[in-house]
């Protein structure tokens, strides 16, 4: 008879960017409880990408997009909490950071629901009241954020090996896209470079007409290809950039899951992009990138990528952090030009040694 693994959650609901960041806290964990059975309650957003790291078990989704749209998908969090009470969690752990006392109370009814042993997390906003290892409440200040979700993860006895954020894609995605990249190879030396002109706030995306003059600029000096990313709720702002452009480019707005998104991510020669979930996934998959910041603060939640391989536009500004949907001006975007964006970017392409081939073992670390 087979003996019983501990079981262990991990709570993550956060965005796919978040997920990258935490990579490196949930791979700990796997370093702490190398028996146990990793259990990772995330968002529905990030939990296709979440389900291919080979050290998390099982994949849960909540629907937490879903619900500030539409409180009827309540109706199913009581059959979440009951499938989830039945592993007998040993611990369950929240790596993110508690911002309210309704996000601590809203969490910590959930730690109480489903009954784990043992629950740690963030120290503050009253969260600490139902919790049993309590992370201290400035972790999650003046520092990145990823070592923050580390720090939590190593109070939790996760431990650290040093590495760097990981991202995995299924395997499967990368002979559908091995034709699309060797057509690009038509022009040898032609540099590919993305465009994600997305972000979960209006406030984090460029003016799309300046997007297509820096396209423009590539393709004209540097012979580049153009590839527009995006979600189906980018396709507008993309083909508005497309429209702006003198010269061709190849639209993949909307037409990408997050496994595509990922492998052609890490078959490009530049991604130039917004804050977002694919500027983290560039930085994983060692893709170098421009990115564009305007209401976060770098330091704090910029890429993890390698050293020379990132630059960080982005200007002082006295209201940032800023977390607001809507802004009249958004100045922080407003200062960055198209000839800064243009000139990191042709400083990354002429470091580049050679065009990137795939990257065959369906992840990087």
């Amino acid at each position: 008879m087979a003996a019983h693994r501990d079981c262990i959650l991990i709570v993550l609901v956060a965005g796919i960017g978040d997920l990258i960041l935490a990579s490196k806290g949930i791979r700990a964990i796997r370093n702490g409880y190398p028996e146990a059975e990793i259990h990772l309650l995330t968002s529905t957003d990030a939990a296709p990408l979440a389900r291919n790291y080979p050290y998390v078990d099982r994949v849960w989704p909540f629907p937490i997009r879903e619900l500030r749209g539409d409180k009827a998908h309540a109706l199913a969090l009581p059959g979440l909490v009951r499938r989830l009470r039945r592993f007998r969690f040993r611990m369950a752990v929240n790596l993110y950071s508690v911002e309210s006392v309704a996000g601590a109370l809203k969490m910590g009814l959930l730690f109480l629901a489903i009954r784990a042993w043992h629950r740690a997390g963030h120290d503050r906003h009253g969260f600490g009241l139902f919790l049993s290892k309590r992370i201290a409440k400035g972790a999650f200040s003046e520092r990145h954020f990823s070592e923050s979700i580390l720090e939590a993860a190593a109070a939790a006895g996760g431990i650290p090996d040093g590495g760097g954020v990981d991202v995995y894609w299924d395997r499967a995605v990368e002979a559908r896209w091995n034709g699309f990249f060797s057509d690009l190879d038509e022009a040898p030396g032609a540099p590919v470079v993305g465009i994600n002109p997305g972000g979960d706030r209006s406030l984090k995306r460029w003016d799309p007409a300046r997007y297509s003059r820096v396209a423009d600029r590539l393709a004209e000096s540097e012979g580049a290809r153009i590839i527009l990313l995006g979600g189906p709720a980018e396709t507008r702002i993309a083909g508005a950039i497309a429209r702006g452009m003198r010269y061709p480019a190849d639209n993949l707005s909307g037409r990408l899951s997050l496994d595509d998104l990922a492998c052609v991510i890490s078959r490009l020669d530049l991604l130039v992009t917004n804050d977002s979930g694919p500027m983290h996934i560039a930085a994983a998959a060692g893709t170098p990138l421009v990115a564009l910041f305007g209401p976060a603060r770098p330091g704090q939640f910029g890429p993890c990528a390698a050293p020379g391989r990132s630059r960080l536009i982005w200007h002082e500004i006295d209201c940032r952090p800023c977390r607001q949907d809507r802004c009249p001006r958004p100045r922080c975007l407003e200062r960055i030009t198209t000839e800064e964006v243009f000139e990191d970017c042709r400083s990354l392409l002429a470091a580049r040694p050679h065009r990137k081939e795939a990257i065959t073992m369906g992840g990087h670390s």
